[in-house]
């Protein structure tokens, strides 16, 4: 991870190295859940369940693979990387298989918060959904036997990775990804959907990241994965109208004019969005408040006090 002098996380991250005593089980136990939640979502009866639990124990293990990625050991950092962009590739791949439901919630959150009429709603649904593709495994069954070659593959490098940081190096490494977060909430454009769907994947990475450290503290550390979770809400809110924003834009016109639901629609988009927008930031803005120079110095108080059982 490169050093940066203004926001960076100080010092260097160590790896375990051959001699050494064993390193707390933090990460390594995270990694095992997370492994553990993806198998069990994938022996799911339900498609669309079983890819949506898939879909989240991914983001778990992304987030925690960032971590591992930080390591010294060059072949532990470079395992940990290429397991998370596998998993990103196949998480892409399943994607789809949410796109409806993401769809339907959208519609319902614009008549809930945006004033869009409930007749609106419907028409655009029925609009929208004509022709949408569907599949009696949700798109999961083609992409079944990839996924338990990767996940049997997890169950053998886990537990390497897992013992890639100690505490020391698992809070510089946690400071580096805060220092992340905080730089996108800083530079993101609130009128740029992409750029806004950057910051929500730093801030899901930081949402599961910090149950690691959460037991130092367990009152201010579950509030603080909540609102990290709230703003993770806010942003994903956004993402799902920007993907709906697009999908109607594509709409076909019959006889060259826009269907009566289309304006309503995208007034309402636009003013949910702008209001998600600057929810979100200002949420962003107090979460990472803090320095990450400071905000490593506090988990290491945290964690010493947590070793001294005070």
């Amino acid at each position: 991870m490169p050093h940066d002098h203004s926001e960076g996380s100080g010092e260097a991250v160590d790896s375990v190295r051959a001699g050494d005593s064993p390193p707390p089980r933090r990460l390594s136990e995270a990694l095992q859940h997370a492994h553990a939640e993806a198998a069990a979502a994938l022996a799911l009866g339900d498609p669309v369940q079983a890819v949506h639990d898939l879909r989240k124990g991914f983001k778990r293990l992304r987030a925690l693979l960032r971590l591992a990625g930080a390591a010294r050991n060059r072949t532990l950092s470079r395992r940990a990387r290429a397991t998370r962009n596998a998993l990103s590739a196949t998480a892409r791949e399943l994607s789809q298989a949410r796109d409806g439901a993401a769809r339907e919630d959208a519609l319902d959150d614009l008549v809930a918060k945006a004033g869009l009429s409930s007749a609106a709603r419907r028409a655009a649904a029925k609009a929208l959904s004509a022709g949408a593709a569907t599949t009696g495994e949700a798109g999961l069954g083609e992409h079944r036997a990839a996924l338990e070659a990767l996940l049997a593959t997890l169950a053998t490098d886990l537990p390497q990775l897992g013992a890639a940081l100690d505490d020391k190096a698992l809070i510089a490494a946690l400071a580096g990804d805060y220092a992340r977060a905080r730089r996108a909430g800083r530079a993101v454009d609130p009128a740029n959907e992409e750029s806004l769907h950057e910051l929500r994947k730093t801030v899901i990475a930081q949402r599961y990241q910090m149950e690691l450290v959460s037991p130092a503290w367990p009152a201010l550390g579950e509030l603080w994965v909540d609102e990290l979770q709230r703003l993770r809400d806010k942003l994903g809110k956004h993402q799902d109208l920007a993907v709906l924003r697009a999908l109607v834009e594509a709409h076909p016109l019959r006889a060259g004019r826009p269907p009566l639901w289309l304006a309503a629609l995208l007034d309402a988009l636009a003013a949910r969005q702008e209001k998600l927008a600057g929810s979100a930031l200002r949420l962003q803005a107090r979460l990472f408040a803090e320095k990450p120079k400071a905000f490593r110095q506090r988990l290491s108080a945290y964690m010493s006090a947590l070793s001294d059982g005070k």
